[in-house]
């Protein structure tokens, strides 16, 4: 029997089974495997040094109790049905896309690593009455890949590989969509990337949905997702930006704006975010 083939049998056990799971998972990956503790220790010091090292050191045993939680919601996500998913996704706010979708626009949701950002895909494309795609950057493991592919398009969704993002919006231009794109992304050093200090660092992010949205003249969302408890989650939508756009060469109002609330969220829930990421990787900006 294949990964792929066990991990559809474990999704098909109840969320409170897989929580137990999730306990000992913790357990091994935090204090056996110790799993990048380092880089999450050096990224927590690095983006809050006004905190002393207790406050930090509780941030980062929730931050991988939460990645262990993530986890397994994600596997049980292959076999979860709308109605689950939307019990478990509060979407608060839909009314505020409402004039969007009727005036038949398409438009940019970007949000970012906080939370598990597969049901919030998930429980959207459920959600919202528009054809949803997803953003991704390939994995490296092809079966792994293979797999998050399967369960991203549940429900209708398509994934587009970030490489031909531009061509499929311009391709698709004359239909409504709703693009899903986390922005936290790290940037490859060849990439053109606004260029900021985020969290007390020196930090490059895409620019490529502001670019892509003012030339094709489409409303930016930027989207929230909050823990309100253990497998339960509530998301918000906030009209980022919208056409016309007037922004000058080399300025990204949009993307920096972006950056500003992620960063206020981030400080506000900081056990959400993905710490374990190497966003970091090189210090000072690259060039």
């Amino acid at each position: 029997m294949g990964d792929f083939e066990l991990l559809k049998y474990v999704a098909k056990l109840p969320l409170d089974v897989l929580y137990r799971f999730s306990n000992i998972a913790y357990l091994v990956i935090y204090y056996l495997v110790r799993y990048r503790r380092r880089v999450v220790a050096e990224n927590l010091a690095n983006a809050f040094p006004e905190r002393n090292p207790e406050e930090r050191k509780r941030i980062e045993k929730a931050f991988y109790r939460n990645l262990a939680d993530t986890t397994f919601e994600v596997i049980k996500a292959a076999n979860m049905s709308e109605q689950e998913l939307l019990q478990r996704v509060e979407h608060a706010n839909t009314e505020v896309l409402q004039p969007i979708i009727d005036a038949g626009q398409s438009m940019i949701l970007l949000s970012a690593h906080s939370c598990n950002w597969e049901w919030l895909l998930l429980s959207t494309s459920v959600k919202l009455p528009v054809p949803m795609d997803v953003v991704y950057k390939p994995l490296h493991d092809e079966d792994a890949d293979k797999d998050m592919f399967v369960t991203r398009s549940r429900f209708g969704v398509d994934p587009i590989d970030m490489k031909n993002f531009a061509k499929e919006v311009i391709r698709r231009k004359g239909t409504q969509r709703a693009y899903c794109i986390l922005g936290d992304q790290r940037p490859g050093s060849k990439a053109k990337a606004f260029e900021t200090r985020f969290l007390n660092q020196p930090t490059r992010f895409f620019v490529g949905p502001e670019t892509i949205a003012e030339f094709v003249k489409i409303p930016i969302i930027y989207v929230h997702m909050h823990r309100i408890e253990r497998g339960y989650y509530r998301v918000t939508f906030e009209v980022l930006a919208q056409p016309p756009y007037e922004s000058e060469k080399d300025q990204y109002p949009v993307t920096e704006r972006y950056v500003q609330m992620l960063e206020k969220h981030i400080r506000e829930y900081p056990e959400s975010w993905l710490w374990s990421h190497r966003r970091w990787r090189n210090r000072g900006l690259e060039k």
